[in-house]
């Protein structure tokens, strides 16, 4: 077992920090310890210093699997500013030659992130099985469950990848996770002894509220010519996204990005460091953007359109306020807009279901048909062919997914129709309703009725800003 010393002076030393976060300290014991460990700690917690710090107590590899690219080059990063040079990320955005390159080279990194898609091709796991692994790192770990948000098919492949790399030491990371899920993340996990740290989800800096309202568009004009940011808003259609974004940069002074998953990767990473240089102040945005993004002067979040989950919202409203300063999360309601999300659900069944006219196909009538299929149901067909063809287990998992999905909008719609404290209702949602919540200042629009004044924590944000602005300035001269 290292000692404690020899961890706090990694923790000055390496990341400036005189003490840990709550959480962080159990998560980095669990892991010296040897043992697998499941860490469930809220946004602005720093999950990301746990697998760090313990990493540089590790002689081998670090394996990070992330399932974003923009996720990864921010993490690659953050350990490039603390001067770490040995940590890459494989992905898309490199080319042939690029990728030829890191893995002829690989075993010069100490920090490796990659997507579980990534981790489908044998070439790369056959390199990666060739390294000392000391501990794998499963980020969003939540996306690994067929009842979480953001449930990606590929991260179910993890349990064979860990086997192949030899079963390092592994932490499993996420914001929130109700018990199906974590049952889920067992299952295809771990499989064995591990340790959970939680911590209650509540960020009381966030104020709650929900607005209903039949003209989103003028509040979010009137919003934004008082309350200018940082913001992200969240909408559930990409060309809403584009509208909306188009008619609050001709009606306002701010400048505002869109982000979306057709923008092309090489754009996403440069509007999000723009957004995170607070370049641009308003993000318009589907889910795509957020996971992970390191950016503490996010004064608000507003769902412009329903989200499809309270898992969702939670994590997506927990990116702002990460300074501590008082935060605010609008959902914007319009009788009717759960609506979206049963037809884009509908949409998504509908092809699944579609897939199930192949059960009976030979191999070479499946060949024939395959040109034909969507990108959907040609990454669901690789999933079911991983699983041995098993078609049975296909159909429950998709029958699964449509109960789960009407029960995730059904607890929406109850959260938008409540009367009581919203807050409270989030937390027992999540199993904390130990937490009080009466003595908090601003909680919410149904215990507090008024957004809370954002101006002077945005005077203090603007005066940062002109203050590092300042320092460039007079850096610049200086090197002139």
């Amino acid at each position: 077992m290292i000692m404690m010393e020899k961890i706090k002076q990694i923790l000055v030393n390496k990341f400036g920090f005189t003490n840990f976060k709550p959480g962080q300290e159990e998560v980095v014991n669990h892991l010296l310890n040897q043992k697998d460990t499941l860490a469930i700690l809220p946004t602005a917690t720093g999950k990301s210093l746990t697998y760090q710090l313990t990493s540089y107590c590790l002689p081998g590899v670090t394996l990070v699997v992330s399932p974003l690219i923009s996720l990864m080059e921010d993490q690659v990063q953050q350990l490039a500013k603390i001067g770490e040079k040995n940590a890459v990320a494989i992905n898309s955005l490199m080319d042939f030659h690029q990728r030829k390159f890191v893995l002829k080279h690989i075993k010069r990194f100490k920090f490796i992130f990659v997507s579980p898609e990534l981790l489908a091709n044998q070439e790369v796991l056959t390199i990666l099985e060739g390294l000392s692994i000391s501990l794998l790192v499963v980020d969003e770990a939540h996306c690994i469950s067929q009842w979480g948000n953001d449930f990606r098919p590929d991260y179910l492949n993890l349990r064979t990848v860990k086997n192949r790399l030899n079963h390092p030491l592994t932490l499993a990371l996420t914001a929130t996770a109700t018990s199906p899920v974590i049952k889920d993340i067992e299952k295809q996990l771990f499989g064995n002894e591990f340790e959970v740290v939680t911590l209650p989800i509540d960020r009381e800096n966030i104020f709650l509220s929900v607005v209903n309202t039949e003209d989103k568009l003028n509040y979010l004009i009137d919003f934004l010519n008082h309350h200018h940011g940082p913001g992200i808003i969240y909408f559930s259609s990409k060309a809403e996204a584009e509208s909306i974004a188009s008619e609050l940069n001709r009606l306002t002074s701010l400048k505002i990005g869109i982000y979306h998953g057709d923008v092309l990767p090489e754009d996403r990473i440069k509007i999000q460091q723009q957004f995170l240089k607070s370049s641009l102040q308003i993000l318009c945005a589907t889910n795509a953007f957020g996971m992970g993004i390191n950016k503490a002067d996010i004064r608000f979040v507003i769902h412009y359109h329903l989200p499809d989950s309270l898992e969702n919202y939670v994590q997506e409203f927990g990116r702002a306020g990460r300074d501590g300063l008082q935060s605010v999360s609008i959902i914007l309601y319009q009788e009717g807009d759960e609506r979206i999300h049963r037809f884009l659900h509908d949409d998504t069944f509908q092809q699944k279901s579609e897939l199930l006219s192949l059960k009976h196909k030979t191999r070479q009538e499946m060949k024939t048909i395959y040109p034909n299929l969507s990108n959907l149901q040609k990454k669901w067909l690789v999933q079911i062919a991983n699983t041995d063809w098993d078609w049975d287990n296909f159909e429950k998992q998709l029958q699964n997914r449509k109960t789960n999905h009407f029960q995730n909008i059904v607890k929406m719609m109850d959260y938008i129709r409540l009367t009581t404290c919203r807050r409270n209702f989030i937390l027992e949602a999540f199993d904390n309703q130990n937490i009080k919540t009466e003595e908090k200042k601003q909680c919410c629009d149904l215990c507090n009725n008024e957004l809370p004044d954002l101006t002077e924590v945005q005077k203090v944000n603007d005066n940062e800003e002109n203050l590092k602005t300042a320092e460039q300035i007079i850096r610049n001269l200086f090197l002139l």
